[in-house]
Order: structure tokens, then C-alpha cells, then sequence
């Protein structure tokens, strides 16, 4: 008796939308992608309860005839290909010919379509995969689809989806890609009977962009055109005010459809290593152009990953077009105001003393400057030679104390800046004596490789990773200040604005009161959230990197089984207290290091760093005499 079963076409359409179908925001995919495949230049996608509820998609396409609606819910039943000869240049964004035919296996579908030529339209429903007789009806050109009750037939897949905010916040970000992908089809995105944005259709990027990622990103938004092997790379990428802790905002399209792929984001990012700052991210929208036949769509049912026949001639494209247009002197300025009221750009060099001066951090582990307690946070000084210090960077400065260079020289850039006046504080008196350690009273030796610290203490040394002591020492301040919600919260005059996704929209709003509840206050805008209130003892830049790293986590993971809020609250402070801490390499400041050591002692539980490495360890007297044979 044979043990190998031809699975029935109910099962198997259950199998593919496993595949297809994960969740709401899958759905809306596939039949928008349809709809553009079909012609349509107006498109609007309804949904209620995160899409679970409800979700219709209406468009003014081609539409279809009363024999071709029972044959598009079928597997395999697509008119975009014929042959299998036809996958190696495929010119549409649908394919597959699965997505219909899953949805309708999960959910109860109704489809309406009429073609311009004739005189009425057809309508079919299906439940659950049985479809209904095909009936006549009036109704406009184009199509709607609506599909209802999704995985109601499938509860153990339907107790694995998030909540409704979580979905819809899903099916935006969907929505929103769709609509950049296709600047030349106005796409109108509705939520439980609210309109959330509606683009153009004009072809103007600069307007898709703003109606989708909002104001400040289109504004921000610098030019991109280039053309190399045969790829042509259009789009923009914003200026360094807006770069980001992640990747959330480099969006990439190939031939039109949305795309992840670590060849171009690789390639925008090694573009602008210059202009963007260490460890963040710029926010781009990029559409490349390329023949089909080189790329390879046909990987995953999701379509989402891509293959080139060679990732170079991709590289090189990207990079030499982004490149150009950063280095052609049409971009955004990177500081809002300048003294005089006009805009400064970030790629010139700062030429005049009285507009321009460089404000230098003290680090909280200075002994030059008196510490009332212990709180190894930055902070800069409120004024410096009568001006206010209003765009101070964020690193804690370990620098040397007496080094007067004739001129400074910009990291980011590498243009020469002008001579900037040094901070000069007030020498701290010296302590009466020593904290003890386990063996008695510790003397700081110095620093080997500008990385590790040497400690005499009793008769051991004790060798210490400066970055490691110094990165959990900040996580420990930090977690301790989001734990202390009483009185570890700064108002803000001048709100700090932040463009998010969707997702971190939405999360925002779901986790508001724990968000809260770390010392952060804000309010909601068009595609940004305004901080208005941040945990004391972090300047701008760390406080809004840690609100972008904590509504990363929430928005990804925030919904997921199993993980505690805490433990997500946790993982953007690692971010936080590694990306603030001093790093291994640098030059740093003897008596901010001898601090940093004195701070160390004061907590002797801390062994390891966040990330679970080692802060330092202890060789004996007795084996290094052994080494020297004097035992």
C-alpha cells in the first residue's frame, strides 16, 4: 500500500496560504500588487480591526471578464506568465499565481470586476475556498476585492496574529512602500474609516514622499540620478539630520517592486560614510532600473529577496550615484538655524569665528570638574565665553587636557574647521586617600595600547577593558534613571522631532505608558513623533537615539510571545550605553581614565558589559614572580 498521499486541493491551498498569507499586511500586498499589475493609476485600500475584520481593495484597472473570475482563485492561475521560460525576465509584481487562491482558502472573498468594454460587471463569491456561481451586476471599471473573516476557518493561525493597532500599523507599512514603488499611481490608505494618507499619482517623488514619510523627510530629500552598467539609480537620500540607529528607513525598489537587499544597502551606506554619523544609518529612497533577465525574483514566496546574476555592476551603481549626488552641492542643510538666521549646510567648512564655535563635553568621569554624585552621564556646559551651547556633539570628551592644535580638523568630513577655543575647567581637588579594593588601597598605572588599564591592587594587577567598564557603568546609570520615574524626566522647550514608520508609530501609541514610564513624554504628528519630555541626564542625541532604539525593539518584537517588556526596554539601553561609551583606540584624558577606575570600585558587582564580555581580570603577584623566576 502506497504511504505517499496526493494532498486534495482544499489541503493544499491551506499549505500555500502558510506560505503567502501570514497576515493582513500579506494580503494587502498581493492584491495591490494586482492592481498595479492590472493598469490601475487610482487605487484604494479599506480595512477594519487591523484587517482582520475587513479589507477592500478597489482600483480602476482592466478588470476581468465573467470567465475569468472563477479561474483567478485557482493555484497557479495567472496571467502575467505563460511559459516557464517566462520567470527569467519577469516584468510584473505578481506572478505566482497563489495569492488569491490562498486568501480565498482563509477567508471569505467577494470579487466585482468590469471591464471597460463591457456593458455590465460580474461578481463571485467565495467561501473558504468554494466558490459561488459567477453573477451580474453593475458596478464601475476596475475591480474590488474584499475579504472578510480572515483565518476564522484557521484559529490556531489566527491567535498567532498581533494586536489590531500591531496589524494595521502592518498593512500602512505595506501601503506606504506600495505607494512609493508607484509614484505615478495615487494609492488612498484607510483605517477603520480614517483616511491615513493618499498620494498624488503625479509621478513627483518629492510629493509621494511627503505624503507617506512626511514633511521633514521630503524636505530633507537630496536628488539621486545615475546611470552605470546598464543600472539606472534614481530617488534621493536625506541629509545627515535625519540619519537613524537602524535601518528602518532605507527603502529600496527594483524594477518597481520593494525590495531588502544587503548589496545596496551596503553600497548607499559606504556612499555616505562620510556624511553620515558613526554607527547610524541614512534615510533613503532609491529605485534602481535593470533589465529582468539579471535579477532573480523568483526566490521566495514573499518576494521580498531578491538574486542578481552578479552583485557588483548593483554595487558599483549605487554607490557611484549616490556618491555623485552628495558631492554636487545641491543638498540640505544639517543645522537648522545659523547665528545670523540663515541656513548653514553641513558639506561646507565653518569660516567665520563669531558664528561658529565648538563647545567641548566634559565627561562625567573628569576629576577636573566636582561631582556632587556619582552619575556617569555627559553634560555640557551651559555656556561657554557668553554663548549658549546649542548643538553640542553627543560623545563624552576624553580628550587631553592641554592639547592646543593650530586647527581642528572635522571627523565626519575632513574639512579643515577653524581654530575653536578650548573649555578649560577648574582643577577638582584631589582625594585624601584612595578607595580600597579587596587587597587593600589601588593605584591606577596607566593604559597599554589605548585600550586596557592597569590597576595595582594589593598584590594583584588588575587589567580592565576601559570600554567594557565604561559601556556597563552607563547601562547601569541609564536603567537605574529609567527605573527612577519620579524624578528623572526633563521638559523640553523646543520639542526634538523624530520620522517614524508606521510600526514605531504604533507602538508609540500602544506602549505609551511604559514609554511613559522611562521618563519620556511626546506627541503625535504627521509621520513624526515630537519628544517633549526626556530622562534627565541625556543630551539630544542620546535621548532621541534611545526612543528610536526602544521603539524599534517594541515594534519588531513588542507583541511577540514570550519576551518581557523589560527585556526589550533593556536591549535599546545596551544600544545606548555601547554607542555613548569611550572606545578602545582612542586617546583619552589620564585623569578621566583614572576616574573612570574609581567609578569601577565603587561597584564591585560589575564583571561583565552588557553584551556578556568580560570588564577585566586579575594576575597575581606570585605568577608573574613565577614568570620571572624569582620564586
Amino acid at each position: 500500500m502506497s504511504i505517499i498521499n496526493v494532498l486534495d486541493f482544499k489541503t493544499a491551498n491551506l499549505i500555500a496560504a502558510g506560505e503567502v498569507v501570514e497576515r493582513p499586511a500579506s494580503v494587502v500586498k498581493e492584491l495591490v500588487e494586482n492592481s498595479i499589475d492590472a493598469g490601475a493609476r487610482k487605487i484604494t485600500v479599506e480595512i477594519r480591526g487591523g484587517g482582520v475584520s475587513m479589507i477592500r481593495v478597489t482600483d480602476d484597472g482592466c478588470g476581468m471578464s465573467a470567465d475569468d473570475l472563477p479561474l483567478c482563485i485557482l493555484r497557479h492561475a495567472t496571467s502575467k506568465i505563460a511559459t516557464g521560460d517566462d520567470l527569467a525576465a519577469i516584468g510584473t509584481l505578481g506572478f505566482r499565481g497563489e495569492a488569491l487562491a490562498a486568501t480565498a482558502a482563509v477567508s471569505r472573498m467577494k470579487i466585482t470586476s468590469k471591464r471597460r468594454a463591457d456593458a455590465t460587471g460580474h461578481a463571485i463569491n467565495v467561501t473558504y475556498g468554494v466558490c459561488s456561481p459567477v453573477t451580474e451586476t453593475g458596478c464601475p471599471d476596475g475591480t474590488v476585492v474584499t475579504v472578510s473573516e480572515l483565518f476564522s476557518n484557521v484559529p490556531a493561525r489566527r491567535k498567532f496574529l498581533r494586536q489590531d493597532k500591531t496589524e494595521a500599523a502592518a498593512v500602512a507599512s505595506v501601503c506606504e512602500k506600495l505607494a512609493l514603488s508607484s509614484i505615478d499611481v495615487s494609492l488612498t490608505f484607510i483605517s477603520d474609516g480614517v483616511r491615513r494618507f493618499s498620494t498624488a499619482g503625479d509621478g513627483d517623488l518629492k510629493n509621494a514622499v511627503y505624503a507617506v514619510l512626511g514633511r521633514q523627510v521630503a524636505a530633507e530629500l537630496i536628488p539621486v540620478d545615475g546611470t552605470s552598467g546598464g543600472i539606472t539609480v534614481t530617488g534621493g537620500v536625506a541629509s545627515p539630520l535625519l540619519a537613524r540607529p537602524n535601518r528602518a528607513m532605507e527603502l529600496f525598489f527594483i524594477n518597481g517592486r520593494y525590495i531588502k537587499s544587503t548589496v545596496i544597502s551596503s553600497a548607499l551606506e559606504q556612499a555616505l560614510v562620510s556624511f553620515c554619523p558613526a554607527e547610524r544609518f541614512p534615510c533613503a529612497v532609491l529605485f534602481l532600473t535593470m533589465h529582468p533577465s539579471v535579477v532573480d525574483v523568483n526566490v521566495h514566496p514573499s518576494k521580498l529577496e531578491v538574486k542578481f546574476s552578479s552583485d557588483r555592476p548593483v554595487f558599483d551603481a549605487v554607490y557611484y550615484a549616490v556618491k555623485a549626488a552628495t558631492e554636487a552641492g545641491q543638498r540640505p542643510q544639517l543645522q537648522p538655524q545659523a547665528a545670523e538666521g540663515r541656513r548653514v549646510s553641513p558639506f561646507l567648512p565653518v569660516v567665520d569665528d563669531n558664528e561658529k564655535q565648538e563647545h567641548v563635553q566634559i565627561s562625567a568621569f573628569d576629576t577636573r570638574t566636582a561631582q556632587p554624585e556619582r552619575r556617569p552621564f555627559v553634560r555640557t556646559p551651559d555656556q561657554i565665553d557668553g554663548q549658549q551651547s546649542a548643538g553640542a556633539v553627543s560623545a563624552p570628551s576624553f580628550s587631553q587636557p592641554d592639547f592646543e592644535p593650530s586647527q581642528a580638523v572635522s571627523e565626519s568630513y575632513g574639512r579643515p574647521l577653524d581654530p575653536a577655543q578650548r573649555y578649560e575647567p577648574a582643577p577638582a581637588p584631589e582625594p585624601e586617600q584612595e578607595p580600597e579594593g579587596p587587597h587593600g588601597q589601588w593605584r591606577y598605572i596607566g593604559e597599554a595600547f589605548d585600550t586596557y588599564l592597569f590597576v595595582e591592587d594589593g598584590d594583584e594587577v588588575l587589567i580592565i577593558d576601559k570600554h567594557a567598564a565604561h559601556e556597563r557603568l552607563r547601562f547601569e546609570a541609564l536603567k537605574a534613571a529609567m527605573n527612577d520615574h519620579a524624578a528623572s524626566s526633563q521638559l523640553r522647550m523646543i520639542p526634538i522631532t523624530v520620522p517614524v514608520t508606521e510600526e514605531e508609530a504604533a507602538a508609540a501609541s500602544l506602549f505609551m505608558e511604559e514609554l511613559e514610564a522611562t521618563g519620556y513624554g511626546y506627541e503625535f504628528d504627521k509621520g513624526v513623533v515630537n519628544i517633549t519630555q526626556t530622562p534627565s541626564g541625556l543630551d539630544d542625541d542620546e535621548a532621541e537615539e534611545l526612543f528610536v532604539g526602544m521603539l524599534s525593539e517594541l515594534a519588531e518584537n513588542g507583541a511577540a510571545p514570550g519576551i518581557a517588556k523589560q527585556t526589550l526596554f533593556e536591549r535599546a539601553l545596551y544600544q545606548a550605553s555601547c554607542k555613548g561609551a569611550i572606545k578602545g583606540g582612542d586617546k583619552n584624558d589620564p585623569a578621566a581614565l583614572e576616574a573612570l577606575v574609581r567609578e569601577l570600585y565603587a561597584h564591585p558587582e560589575i564583571t561583565y558589559c552588557p553584551h556578556g564580555r568580560p570588564v577585566a581580570f586579575r594576575m597575581a603577584k606570585a605568577a608573574i614572580e613565577r614568570r620571572f623566576g624569582r620564586t
